[in-house]
């Protein structure tokens, strides 16, 4: 049994480590505010997820903690990992003083699936050199499969879990397969602007075929320290005519195919069942690209909690990742061998032939590829939506060490 530990709670609950306001209230705009300012500690919400599912979990004060009655982690659910910020030094002074003691060890739990060299890394070693700490005293839950078997990184997939208690208590998604014939080839919704994304995007506005789907691309910019190849460096001489089809590209965006605000596209709350239902396929365009990194977002969720069958333009073996979580994918109607190319200008070449070959298949070969796959699509709703005991207590017993 693990023990959670949390410098202070009010009224409404314990509130999230290294935080110093003792007066937020949940679903304020100071609460959603924690995500975008410094040091972007926020709720712990796998506590949520264990609590969706029946699985109990002790929450007590550093203060109240008795050492030695359990594992015991000080928990700090990061939005996102600034490099800069010592966050051992945040904490609370007294809780500080008991961690450098031993009584317990620090956990940072990180929804995103980064490579962490050299960035985080290089952070955790600066923080433990400074407060004289081991690092071995640290676990760092993240959603990069390739650190699976790599201490602090203790791998868990944060985003399906969230994806899923987001609408098992929202109920709206999709809960019939269309078999019938439908108006659109495929949905490829990209919000966030990234090097390889606007590749993607620009070739498959040039081979013309971007009117046949539910298709956009926002353009939202934003900071990232995770480079990797957006940056188009990497890209050179992919195409001779690259630089030519990105510019005219970018000067079409951004690209809607709703009147969503910036905001609502990132609302994971929503789903446009017309997105699902009346297009055969999802180009899902991944967060990352790189081959550092195996991380699967939301992004590959939504299709399959909405009975839609997908690529995945995203990182290499992510197919093979989600058959490690016991989905099913769609090698008896395409071929799938783009997810095991670990060139990157190879793997985007055999996605773009891959999407241009789907928006050209006539509806009649659509509605069989469809009736093919059926019970492929019902058996990776059901496995989403399907408790998660056992993922959280993998997680758990992974993080359990003798006291």
């Amino acid at each position: 049994m693990i023990q959670w530990l949390f410098d202070k709670r009010n009224q409404h609950g314990f509130l999230p480590n290294l935080i110093k306001d003792e007066t937020l209230e949940p679903n304020t705009s100071a609460w959603w505010d924690l995500c975008i300012k410094p040091p972007f500690s926020y709720d712990f919400r796998f506590l949520k997820y264990c609590k969706l599912d029946g699985v109990i979990q002790h929450c007590t004060l550093v203060n109240d903690y008795i050492t030695g009655t359990a594992s015991a982690y000080y928990p700090i659910n990061l939005n996102f990992f600034d490099p800069d910020i010592d966050y051992i030094g945040l904490m609370d002074e007294r809780s500080l003083q008991r961690f450098k003691s031993g009584d317990f060890r620090v956990l940072f739990y990180y929804s995103e699936g980064d490579n962490p060299n050299p960035e985080i890394n290089n952070s955790l070693d600066r923080m433990c050199a400074t407060h004289n700490v081991s690092k071995d005293s640290i676990r760092f839950v993240i959603a990069n499969y390739k650190l699976k078997d790599t201490l602090p990184f203790v791998y868990f997939p944060d985003d399906e879990l969230y994806y899923r208690y987001l609408h098992v208590i929202e109920n709206s998604y999709v809960k019939s397969h269309n078999l019938q014939s439908r108006d659109k080839k495929f949905t490829c919704l990209i919000r966030a602007d990234k090097a390889w994304r606007k590749i993607y995007a620009a070739m498959l506005h040039s081979l013309d075929v971007t009117s046949m789907g539910y298709f956009s691309y926002t353009g939202y910019k934003y900071e990232t320290s995770h480079k990797g190849v957006d940056d188009l460096s990497k890209w050179e001489q992919y195409d001779d005519t690259l630089a030519q089809d990105l510019l005219s590209f970018e000067m079409k965006t951004p690209i809607k195919c709703d009147e969503l605000s910036d905001n609502d596209h990132n609302n994971h709350k929503l789903v446009n069942q017309d997105y699902f239902q009346n297009a055969y396929w999802n180009f899902v365009v991944e967060t990352h690209f790189d081959n550092d990194t195996c991380f699967l977002t939301e992004k590959t969720f939504k299709p399959i909690l909405n009975l839609q069958p997908f690529i995945i333009v995203g990182n290499p073996y992510s197919l093979r990742l989600l058959e490690s979580l016991g989905y099913k994918t769609f090698a008896e109607v395409i071929r799938e061998t783009y997810d095991l190319e670990e060139d990157h200008k190879e793997r985007m070449s055999s996605l773009l032939k891959m999407s241009f070959d789907l928006c050209h298949l006539s509806d009649k070969h659509h509605l069989r590829i469809q009736s093919i796959i059926a019970d492929t699509l019902e058996h990776n709703q059901k496995n989403f939506l399907m408790p998660k005991v056992h993922r959280i207590n993998n997680l758990l017993n992974k993080l359990e060490y003798h006291v």
